[in-house]
């Protein structure tokens, strides 16, 4: 397995609802899964095995954080290969091509 996680805490300018900050983050690209958050989902989707050999990269435990509304924790796996060295380079490679 090859992969990267990694935890935010996100500060956000305004308190928004949890269900809302959801939906953006599951319809704003075609590469997030989101990952609901329930301990079977994260454990069937949010690890380095669901994310090694995948463009797709899982996001979940999403949480409102005690210090304020506007505080959010999120986690996130990602193939550390595919996203870390080879897609850079592909999407290099592709804009020069066009130029």
């Amino acid at each position: 397995m090859r992969s990267h996680s990694q935890a935010f805490t996100i500060k956000l300018k305004q308190d928004v609802p949890l269900d809302e900050i959801e939906e953006r983050i599951a319809t704003h690209n075609d590469w997030v899964k989101l990952i609901p958050n329930d301990k079977d989902a994260t454990n069937d989707g949010l690890t380095p095995a669901a994310a090694t050999g995948t463009l797709t990269v899982p996001v979940g435990r999403l949480r409102k954080l005690a210090m304020g509304g506007e505080y959010l924790s999120a986690f996130s796996v990602g193939d550390q290969l595919l996203w870390g060295a080879a897609e850079p380079l592909k999407r290099m490679l592709k804009i020069l091509r066009e130029q």
